[in-house]
This record gives structure tokens, sequence and C-alpha cells, in this order.
């Protein structure tokens, strides 16, 4: 009976991957950042510092750009610049010119009503300069990615008139491609490998259409219709493993609407029904909130109806496409947010700026208890694939019993391994989460795989 018991406490921590409490609890004092809405972030360790550093636009209501380096506990120190000044635009920490360190990407509109999407190199201390580029200027509809698989990060691009490629040659100089097949749009540009195969695949969004381009690995790109996306003008576009399934799903803001599109593993992507919030003027985030391996979930902005059906609400991703709402922080709209570990405890912590509160800091204080903290014995398996769809390749030590459950503790399958390599065939199961209980002796060792 011990043992049952001791198998059942197993099946549930394997549920849930970790014993957690989801919990944020608001800064005080606030760190010394502006108070601002309207505005966008970007984080990242500029100076090599290892912690991460923040970058700031926003209302006040006059519109600044600010940089903030952290001190590693959250502690941030504005630093001069020579960034315009900008509401709302786009900002990206990344190694565009292959040295290390981290450059920025940054577009918006500055004080004077005037458009720019601007390139800068780091000199690896966070000193910024800005390198020439002929880009079209823009306030949002970018996205970066290594499109041609040469090594470097190109730019994906659109606005009204003009939407493409645009090839880096190294070193942070950005050239056209030439030939797109992209439908100019004023919008939002996203990046998702929808097929597995390694490339990087775009989805663009604006003028009342969703499309999604498929890469052949070289950066050239077909419209690819496998699937049917709603005639909205998305606000946001979140990729992510929702289901822990191997592949990459999408959450469109759009239309005060939040629509959870699956992936099938090959790129075709359908509609599932959620008790996830709708919104609208504000911004979503996936990330592993309480470290327990999947994507947990923050919408910011305003419900139908505006004031005061505002709120900011943290869901725990329970796997399966199972979000519950742990926690509300208060309200925003007219919101950006961003999601990182800024004062180095290990868990993500989450800045929102809006225009009801402005800007406000939450440090994670979840409680996150790890199964082989609960049950000494738990060790991890030897086995692979992982996600699997048709066999899964165990290699052990002693002889074992698997046995095989499914997510509700339902017992599906038992084998005796006598063998230090051996395979089993789930061909059988459904696409799902299933959790493998071995037993060495009374020596009980648990994981978690996904079927596809």
């Amino acid at each position: 009976m011990r043992q049952i018991l001791l198998i059942q406490t197993i099946i549930l921590i394997c549920t849930n991957g970790f014993t957690q409490t989801l919990n944020f609890t608001l800064a005080n004092p606030q760190p010394n950042i502006m108070e601002a809405y309207g505005g966008t972030f970007a984080s990242g360790d500029i100076d090599g510092d290892g912690d991460l550093d923040l970058f700031m636009t926003g209302l006040t209501p006059q519109i600044w750009t600010k940089l903030y380096k952290n001190d590693g506990t959250g502690n941030f120190t504005e630093v001069t610049h020579n960034f315009p000044r900008s509401g709302n635009g786009q900002a990206f920490f990344k190694d565009l010119d292959g040295d290390g360190d981290l450059d920025l990407f940054f577009s918006g509109q500055d004080e004077l009503a005037q458009k720019f999407a601007n390139i800068y190199r780091n000199d690896g201390t966070g000193n910024f300069t800005q390198v020439p580029n002929n880009l079209p200027v823009f306030i949002k509809g970018a996205a970066i990615a290594d499109v041609d698989n040469d090594g470097d990060q190109d730019l994906v691009i659109t606005t009204s008139t003009v939407a493409g490629i645009y090839l880096n040659n190294g070193n942070a100089v950005f050239t056209p491609q030439g030939n797109s097949v992209f439908t100019p749009v004023d919008g939002i540009v996203q990046i998702i490998d929808i097929e597995n195969d390694g490339d990087q695949d775009v989805i663009i969004s604006g003028s009342n259409t969703i499309k999604l381009y498929q890469n052949n690995g070289s950066g050239v790109y077909t419209l690819n219709t496998n699937t049917t996306f709603p005639a909205i003008t998305a606000e946001g576009i979140e990729v992510a493993d929702t289901d822990n399934d191997g592949d990459l799903d999408l959450l469109i803001n759009g239309n005060t609407q939040n629509l959870l599109y699956i992936n099938n593993g090959t790129g075709v992507f359908t509609q599932i029904a959620t008790n996830i919030q709708q919104t609208f003027a504000g911004q979503n985030a996936f990330a592993d909130l309480d470290n327990d391996g999947d994507q947990d979930l923050l919408i910011v902005g305003s419900q139908a109806g505006g004031l005061p059906n505002i709120f900011n609400i943290v869901y725990r991703n329970d796997g399966n496409n199972t979000f519950v709402q742990t926690q509300i922080l208060g309200g925003e709209y007219i919101a950006d947010c961003i999601i990182d570990d800024f004062n180095g405890d290990g868990l993500k912590d989450i800045i929102i700026q809006g225009f009801v509160d402005k800007t406000n800091v939450y440090w994670n204080s979840s409680t996150v208890i790890s199964i082989s903290e609960q049950i000494a014995t738990n060790q991890s398996i030897n086995f692979y694939p992982n996600p699997a769809k048709d066999f899964i390749n165990f290699k052990l030590n002693n002889e074992s019993d698997v046995t095989l459950y499914n997510t509700l503790g339902q017992k599906l399958l038992t084998k005796q391994i006598n063998s230090k390599d051996y395979v089993i065939d789930i061909s059988n199961l459904s696409n799902g989460t299933y959790i493998i209980i071995l037993n060495e002796n009374g020596n009980l060792k648990t994981a978690k795989f996904s079927k596809l």
C-alpha cells in the first residue's frame, strides 16, 4: 500500500512537473525606472557582467527613451545614450555583428513625428554607436532571425509599402534580398519554425490579414495556405510550445480576442477553445514562471468596454493547453510588458507599463520545489527520443519494471526489462503527455515524455 501511495504521489507531481505556488509581489521599493505608458521594452546583458539590463521607451506624457544598467539584484541605474526619443516602437538586443555582445535594433517615431529604424553596435561595455544602414523607416513591423542559415542575424520587415528580407553582411549592415513574396502591410512580424526543420518561418499580420510564409532553408519563402487564420489585424502574436509536444504554437491577440492555435507538428494550426481572457490595447507574453518546464502566460490589456475592466492576469500552464488563472497584477492598457530574471534569483520577474498605474515591477516570489527534493529516490531515466512518435528507446543499468501512465493516473502499459537496451512501442497511444515510472527493486525513477 505504501508503494502504491508513493507511485500516486509521483504521478501527481509529474503531472504538474513540479509542486509550486505561482506568485508575484509588487516590488517595494520600486526600482528607479521611468513611469510610462504606450512604449516598449528590451532586456539583455549589454555590458557582459552576467545580469540583465533594461531598455525602455514610453510616454510620461513626454516621450522618452531610457537605458538602464542592472547591478545584478534588480537595482537599475540610468546611463547616457544617443538613441532618439520614442514612445511607441520596437527594440531587440541581438548580436548583429558576430562579436559576442548584444547590439540593438530600434524603430519608432521621435518627438518630431519622424519615423526611424536604426541599428546600433555595442562596444561590449554597453556603449552603442549607430551603424549606417538604408532601412525603410517605420514604427513597428520587424523581426530578427538567421533566415538564410549563414550564421548571422537578418531582418524581416513589413511596412505599408515595403515587405521583405534584409540580409546581414555579418557586420550589422543590411541589404534587401529582393524578390519578396511578402505582401506589404502596416503591421507586425513574428518568427516561428512551424515544422521543426531548423529554419525560420514568418507570420505577418496587418490590414485585417494574417499570413504564414514558409522558409525553404535558404531564406526563400512561399505562402503557406494550410491554415486559415481569421481576418483580423493582430496586435501581437506570441510563439511558444504551449502543450509540450515539441512544436511551436501561436497565441494571436487582435480584435479584442486572444486566440490560441495549436500546431500539429507539420505547420498546420487549429484554433482551440480556452479560458484565456479576451483583451486589446496591451501585450501578452509566454515564459516558464515556475520553472516546471512548461510555458505560463501573462495577459496585459483591456477587456471589451474598457475601464474599469482592465486586468493584468497571470496564468499557470498545467499542460494539455490548460491555463489556470493564478493572480491579477493590477490592470493596464496602452501597455507593454517584459518577463526576465532581473534580480538574479533564478525566477523570471515581470515589468509592466501602462496608462493606469504607469510602470510597475513585480518580483517572482513563487515557491518551487523540485521532484527530487520531495522524493529522494527519484532520478532521471535515460531514454530517447522525447518527444517520441512510435518508439521509446531505454538505456538501463539494471533489470527494471517500466510502467506508463497518462496524466489522469491510469496505467497504460507495464513491461519487464531484462536488458540494458530496450524499445517500447508507443505508436498506439494518443498524442499528449505521459509519465514513465521505472521500478528497480523498489527504487522508483520518474520522467515525462510527449507523444507526437
